[in-house]
């Protein structure tokens, strides 16, 4: 994904926050509008998403459909379309490629002040961003590791973002602070395992593994974005998004497929025991005993089941502060989310 450097006047800026936003890649018009209902009365949905991710948060969602057989009840038939990682996916749902994808606000933000029209219609994921140290390290606080290596994903990703900020809140410049370690998830991990790092912002299922073969976690995101700004809400991560265009004549498909996700989220949380269950889906080995035992207990909360004002007020906090630290030139022309 490719970026929109912005003029650094502020300490956010200077810790980090500028992720960058999308490239200036053409919007195609949205292709084909929802299906005619089906005979008997039912109706199916056509929407072209990214397959799901093993061993990511969400890449349990799928199963839980399958057991519950989600896909049909909510009338969908999901096209899933191969792609890379958030980057990637981004880049694809404003080229047309999918037709939903995730997106946070100021991701969302930074793409629709640059010439695009995404709206986020529904929740995905709390932050579950965690930094962690190995068990035996002396740190106790992320205050005790500025000028360490820290490792965390691209600064285009939404993980990024939240970490810049809920930094930034506490008062601690992120990306000066810290000598940070930018990658995708295995890539730093694969570096913190080797003992390369001396702390990692950690993803989860990679989070719960890590504490599970006895690394310690000094903090969450979330934990900190709350110490900072007194929001006693979680924070969001990131949410069903789509092409503005797409939705105007998609809006039962868009509709459906929130719906969709709000319901295998529901179940989980309504039994964590699924998420045990399918621990494979979240790339954790039958072998790694203690964190498939942590896996309800650490991944059911990060499970974005509400869509209301609450969320949208913490949309706003998180905008608003970049606004006015001078990460964001400016709120873009249309809110970045909407309830169907």
């Amino acid at each position: 994904m490719s970026t929109t450097p912005l003029t650094r006047r502020s300490l956010l800026r200077a810790a980090g926050l500028l992720a960058g936003g999308a490239g200036a890649a053409t919007l195609l018009t949205a292709c084909g509008a929802d299906e005619p209902a089906a005979a008997g009365g039912g109706g199916t949905r056509s929407a072209k998403v990214q397959p799901r991710s093993p061993g990511t948060a969400g890449a349990i969602r799928d199963s839980v459909a399958e057991q519950f057989g989600l896909e049909a009840k909510h009338g969908l038939r999901l096209d899933r379309k191969a792609g890379g990682g958030p980057g990637a996916g981004q880049e694809q749902l404003l080229t047309g490629v999918l037709d939903i994808y995730a997106f946070g606000p100021l991701g969302a933000t930074e793409v629709n002040t640059s010439g695009h029209d995404v709206v986020i219609v529904g929740p995905s994921l709390w932050n579950h961003g965690r930094w962690i140290v190995p068990a035996d390290s002396p740190y106790q606080s992320i205050a005790d590791l500025k000028g360490k290596k820290v490792g965390v994903q691209p600064p285009s990703s939404d993980t990024y973002r939240a970490a810049a900020l809920a930094s930034a809140v506490n008062g601690i410049r992120f990306d000066r602070e810290f000598k940070l370690f930018t990658g995708q998830p295995i890539a730093n991990l694969a570096l913190y395992e080797r003992g390369d790092l001396d702390a990692i912002i950690a993803i989860e299922p990679n989070a719960t593994r890590l504490v599970g073969s006895g690394n310690r976690q000094l903090a969450s995101v979330g934990e900190l974005w709350q110490k900072g700004t007194g929001d006693s809400s979680p924070l969001f991560l990131n949410g069903t998004a789509v092409r503005r265009d797409w939705l105007a004549a998609n809006r039962e498909t868009a509709k459906a497929y929130v719906d969709f996700t709000l319901e295998a989220w529901r179940l989980i949380k309504q039994d964590p025991t699924l998420i045990a269950k399918y621990h494979a889906d979240y790339g954790v080995p039958a072998e790694e005993k203690k964190a498939i035992e942590l896996l309800p207990e650490r991944l059911a909360p990060v499970y974005a089941d509400v869509w209301d004002d609450t969320v949208f007020a913490n949309l706003e906090k998180q905008i608003d502060l970049a606004i006015e630290v001078g990460v964001l030139k400016k709120r873009a022309d249309k809110p970045v989310y909407e309830k169907l």
